[in-house]
């Protein structure tokens, strides 16, 4: 246990490791909390103070924002607070944990804009660290996961990591600070309360050195995920832009380096069997997805290796064509330069993007081809078949840009019209 002889020092020592232009502190009117307000308080260090009222706990709720409100008054510090009914928002499902952590990063993050390069102090403390490992690992976490938090990870700092709740505790009755109990805190209604107030004592009253098992554990999934993640990092393109990923290369990670590959680029972890099988399905197989976070939105194979996608996946621009009478056929031909008898157009060319049940008579083969199949054998994608043109006329496909000409309009002879894809 660290000695109240040291506490502030170390404190300190956090700070300066990590130092910002401002620092938002969130403040709930607990201990842990308004320890983290009176060091800076004490210190004089820059700081305004964030709190969320959930409004769960009626009148205990608002007294909870008062005591912070007028601690902040006092001390000349800026008091930010956001008030939300949670139990309404939750009509509609979902966890209220979660949720409530969803509506409070939020507003964190709006504050953060608010002044450059400022962090956010929270006030989490050891025994939040040893719980949040056994709920991870009971909920099926990842080694990343399970390792802990870390005191800053930007533009988050927790300088009171390192320091136990019992330590908190004697700090602040012997600087006479005052706060508020959560009486929702002594309620097994929540997983993590069942942790702290039942398994967790229980556990640690029956075996010898658990918390200093705990943490080694934790030292060494962290020693772990930071190689993995060195690993995936040389994978991944500098930008986030659509890049390609060999079968061969993934078979090289092991399953937490795939997960620690799909974290990075925020594709859900749900999905990570999905796409390792796509592998044994056919070119073009694709899996969309959405994700807030994420800069890509499908991955699919091709070929001996897998495509991420980026969102913005818009149809090429159509390309343009000039054309212009010649008086003499050239020895090669190219799919890109079509010799034409201009007799034999009807109406006016133009170019557009393929549709469902194009068909044309390509040259070498007898009767028509459907134009799908024509790309199938060139094996292009599916997922690029949709930016690949012909060249029509007011009744027929003259071409597949690039990959077949019709026979119907091509010239025999001389005069005749040569048009030239522009691409």
């Amino acid at each position: 246990m660290v000695s109240l002889d040291n506490f502030e020092a170390l404190f300190l020592n956090e700070i300066n490791k990590n130092k910002a232009s401002h620092y938002f502190l969130a403040v709930s009117g607990g201990c842990d909390s308004m320890v983290l307000l009176h060091l800076f308080i004490k210190h004089k260090l820059p700081c305004s103070v964030l709190h969320v009222n959930y409004n769960l706990r009626g009148i205990e709720s608002t007294q909870d924002c008062e005591t912070v409100r007028e601690l902040c008054e006092k001390q000349s510090i800026a008091f930010h607070m956001h008030s939300c009914d949670l139990e309404t928002s939750l009509n509609n499902g979902g966890n209220l944990q979660n949720k409530a952590r969803e509506i409070r990063y939020a507003f964190f993050k709006t504050k953060l804009k608010t002044i450059p390069l400022s962090a956010i102090c929270l006030a989490h403390q050891n025994n939040d660290q040893e719980e949040n490992f056994w709920l991870t690992m009971t909920r099926g976490g990842g080694i990343r996961a399970m390792s802990g938090m870390q005191s800053y990870t930007k533009p988050y700092l927790r300088p009171l990591l390192m320091f136990s709740k019992e330590t908190l505790y004697k700090y602040a009755k012997s600087e006479n600070i005052t706060w508020r109990e959560d009486s929702s805190n002594r309620s097994n209604k929540y997983s993590r309360n069942i942790w702290r107030n039942v398994l967790l004592p229980y556990m640690k009253m029956n075996t010898i050195g658990l918390a200093n098992a705990t943490k080694l554990l934790q030292t060494v999934f962290r020693r772990l995920s930071s190689e993995d993640r060195d690993v995936v990092l040389r994978l991944l393109p500098e930008k986030r832009a659509e890049f390609n990923l060999t079968f061969k290369k993934i078979s090289t990670l092991n399953s937490t380096q795939w997960i620690e590959l799909l974290d990075l680029l925020y594709i859900p972890k749900s999905l990570a069997l999905a796409i390792l099988n796509l592998h044994s399905g056919p070119n073009g197989k694709r899996i969309n997805f959405t994700s807030e976070k994420s800069h890509y939105s499908v991955v699919w194979k091709e070929k001996n290796h897998l495509v991420f996608g980026g969102k913005l996946q818009t149809l090429k621009p159509i390309p343009k064509f000039k054309k212009y009478a010649i008086d003499l056929l050239p020895e090669t031909f190219s799919k890109s330069v079509l010799f034409l008898d201009e007799t034999k157009i009807k109406g006016q060319l133009k170019i557009r993007n393929t549709a469902q049940g194009d068909r044309l008579q390509p040259i070498g083969i007898k009767g028509s081809k459907l134009v799908s199949q024509i790309l199938k054998d060139a094996k292009v994608p599916l997922v690029k078949r949709k930016d690949i043109c012909v060249l029509v006329d007011d009744e027929k496909i003259i071409s597949v840009v690039n990959y077949a000409i019709d026979k119907r309009a091509l010239a025999s002879s001389t005069p005749c019209i040569c048009i030239e894809i522009l691409m």
